[in-house]
């Protein structure tokens, strides 16, 4: 009697550790640990036939009894082969059948309990070593708890197949069956040891590894616990190169956030650190460096719930300055695009109307005297040179601004492009009705040289020219002048002239597409396109130049343009 109440003892126990170890998988899914459980469910169904036997003197419980000590032995092996991420191999499976089909077989034919317990505890000496052998070369455990779990294992594995023996002479031995369920639960408790090492290296690695990704990542990670005290309770050191404040200056200030921002967005951060809002968010702000320095932001955080209570926020803030920024830039060009199409729109329409008004007259015979016929002709033939040369410009812009445009670089003397500009041009000024005048500095008279497209530098210089024309009064003098800048690193180049010059309110949009002074002027001039600046812009650019304009309403403009001095 006190045999079967120790042994039902010990069955609740094995039962109860069979719950721990289904639990644990539950929650980490790792089969060696759900093979563990089933290891002992099977070993507490084995003490529940051995009560029986006891109690009831039946061969055929403890036949019962050694099945599920095979599969008790058989789970273990198969938890050692899971632990080391090994696949199983199939014959374990083949072999265990085998030995159940004997077992039936016994039954049925009513063999000798010795003809079924000796191949059956042959077989258990086998997978113990077996599972010695996994253990010894494979875990990846402590020396000195590999020291102890191979003999542990070999011990109750051949001990178990020994007991068999013993149980066909000795029908009921008590205190080897004691020593067996001690030695066992042995095992267990050991097995639990292993386990729990495992899960705490499993916990430390992870931390190993998150702390390397969170040390090294260029984002921010951070942890901010809300109860019982709202506080960084991590910052990654990322932060002191986003924001400039340094880890240890959150830890010390759990309000260093609204540092971070203008006022205006004070409430919303106040909520992603007080767990408003969604429980995952994105937001994007505006955020301020240390130094005073802005930039754009993006702040993922998760809100971490415990008993239905808020009582942490974790999350992520990127710096998307670039991404932002890229995306104003696809806006503006978009914008620019909308706006230039209205603009082409525009300019062709009033030329193709007027061709398509004469064309029309001419093919329906309403203009019949050749002098008008001929007025018609020639109105056509300007309207399409108009629309020729609006579309050679936009042409010209188009490959420019998509870096498409050709140029011919080379190495010219500064004196030598200049007087050659001069030259060539000096002819229309004077055509004209006016007066050239030119100022070259003395500097320009060394070796003074620049990389230039000289093709290029004189379309610049001849649309810069031509505007200077189209706005002087017969008489009035256009400056030319050429020299290098205080800092001798660039040629300049202006053009000035005494004209209707510039209103205020226009000066930022001279260099935009289809800007026309005259028409806030009241000058009508079909040969303007309207683009010229703009390509002239583009093209100095692209020799690392810039180009300017200085002007006074009805006192004249003047246009400079800078390119950089070669350097050796």
């Amino acid at each position: 009697m006190y045999l079967s109440v120790l042994l039902i003892a010990f069955v609740v126990l094995t039962m109860f550790m069979a719950m721990a170890y289904f639990y644990f998988f539950a929650r980490r899914q790792e089969r060696f640990i759900q093979y563990w459980g089933f290891c002992w469910v099977f070993y507490s169904c084995s003490l529940l036939f051995l009560i029986l036997s006891i109690n009831y003197d039946n061969l055929l419980l403890l036949e019962a009894r050694k099945v599920f000590d095979v599969l008790n032995i058989l789970c273990l092996l198969f938890g050692a082969y899971a632990f080391i991420h090994r696949r199983i191999p199939g014959y374990w499976y083949r072999f265990t059948l085998y030995m159940i089909i004997w077992a039936a077989l016994a039954v049925i034919y009513n063999f000798t309990l010795m003809a079924l317990y000796i191949p059956v505890s042959m077989y258990q000496a086998v997978i113990t070593v077996v599972l010695c052998v996994i253990i010894l070369r494979y875990w990846d455990i402590p020396k000195t708890e590999k020291a102890l779990a191979v003999p542990i294992f070999f011990l109750w594995g051949f001990g178990k197949a020994l007991l068999s023996l013993f149980e066909v002479e000795y029908f009921n031995i008590s205190t080897l069956y004691l020593i067996e369920i001690i030695f066992s639960n042995v095992l267990n408790f050991f097995i639990f040891i292993i386990y729990l090492q495992k899960a705490t290296e499993d916990l430390q690695l992870a931390e190993r590894r998150f702390r390397i990704i969170a040390e090294n990542a260029s984002d921010v990670i951070f942890f901010y616990t809300l109860r019982p005290q709202p506080a960084f309770s991590y910052v990654s050191p990322s932060a002191e190169i986003l924001t400039g404040y340094t880890p240890q200056e959150y830890y010390n200030d759990p309000k260093l956030y609204l540092k971070l921002v203008e006022p205006e967005y004070f409430p919303v951060l106040t909520d992603v650190f007080g767990a408003g809002g969604n429980t995952e968010d994105v937001t994007l702000f505006r955020l301020l460096h240390k130094n005073g320095a802005p930039l754009w932001a993006e702040l993922r955080r998760t809100v971490i719930y415990e008993n239905g209570q808020a009582v942490a926020t974790e999350g992520i803030i990127r710096d998307v300055t670039l991404m932002k920024n890229a995306e104003e830039e696809l806006t503006a060009s978009k914008n620019a695009r909308e706006l230039l199409l209205s603009y082409i729109s525009h300019e062709l329409k009033t030329p193709i109307t007027t061709i398509l008004g004469y064309v029309t007259a001419l093919r329906d015979g309403t203009l019949r005297d050749p002098a008008e016929k001929k007025d018609a002709l020639d109105i056509i033939a300007r309207k399409a040179l108009v629309l020729e040369r609006l579309i050679q410009d936009l042409f010209q812009l188009s490959k420019l601004e998509t870096k498409q445009f050709s140029f011919r670089f080379m190495m010219v003397q500064a004196q030598e492009l200049v007087s050659e500009l001069i030259s060539r041009h000096s002819g229309d000024v004077k055509s004209a009705g006016l007066h050239l005048k030119t100022e070259l500095g003395r500097e320009l008279q060394g070796n003074i040289s620049i990389i230039a497209d000289p093709d290029r530098i004189d379309q610049v210089f001849s649309n810069i020219l031509f505007n200077a024309i189209r706005f002087s009064r017969p008489g009035e003098r256009i400056l030319v002048k050429a020299g290098l800048d205080k800092a001798k690193e660039n040629l300049l180049i202006s053009i000035t002239d005494k004209g209707a010059g510039i209103a205020p309110e226009d000066l930022p949009h001279v260099f935009d597409r289809f800007y026309k002074a005259e028409r806030r002027l009241g000058i009508t001039d079909e040969s303007n396109s309207g683009l010229g600046l703009t390509i002239s812009k583009e093209i100095i650019e692209a020799h690392n130049g810039n180009i300017s304009v200085r002007s006074r309403l009805g006192k004249g403009s003047m246009f400079i343009i800078a390119i950089p001095v070669y350097k050796e």
